[in-house]
């Protein structure tokens, strides 16, 4: 009996992505925090879609 592992087994949670991160910058998980919270990300209903074979 094989069972597959589920799809989201790979998944980070986000402090675990922030960890990576900061690990491999050099860097704490203090600093990629403040840098995340300067970046203006707007909401994705918010995005301009852009054709890339324009």
């Amino acid at each position: 009996m094989s069972r597959e592992a589920p799809a989201d087994a790979d998944m980070v949670s986000d402090e675990e992505l922030t960890e990576l991160l900061a690990d491999a910058e050099g860097t704490t998980p203090e600093e990629i925090e403040r840098g995340a919270a300067e970046l203006e990300i707007a909401p994705p209903e918010e995005a301009t879609v852009v054709d890339v074979d324009e």
